[in-house]
């Protein structure tokens, strides 16, 4: 006997749930705002000067950077001061959207199981006698 997790109502409900939660996530991403290509870093930084405290081990900063893959490596692009607040804002959007694409993935992967699972349970092979 199937228990209560594997019978059908109890899948057609699993995903007409996880299909509101793909949705929502999906309406969350077509705000339209603008965003910046990289995630939200700070840099600790030496100065160079010898009697410098940066020297001894205490760093100068936090200093906004971004954090952006280029041609497959990481790079860390300085922000301007004058520009921190605008494109740190801009910034924070760009990861949540890849953070939302990320779980709107998982939930499709997760959506994706259960239709396998049904395929499997309600499929027989044909034998001729």
């Amino acid at each position: 006997m199937k228990s209560r997790r594997e019978t059908l109502p109890y899948l057609i409900e699993k995903i007409s749930i996880l299909n509101i939660k793909r949705t929502n996530h999906i309406y969350s991403l077509l705000h339209g705002k603008e965003m910046i290509h990289g995630m939200p870093h700070e840099v600790l930084r030496k100065c160079g000067k010898k009697n410098c405290k940066c020297n001894k081990g205490s760093k100068h900063g936090p200093y906004p950077a971004l954090s952006v893959n280029r041609q497959g490596s990481q790079k860390i692009v300085m922000i301007k001061k004058a520009d921190a607040a605008s494109v740190l804002d801009c910034a924070k959007r760009f990861k949540h959207y890849q953070q939302t694409l990320a779980r709107i993935r998982r939930i499709d992967k997760e959506i994706n199981h259960i239709l396998v699972k049904l395929k499997m349970d309600n499929t027989t092979d044909y034998i001729p006698v």
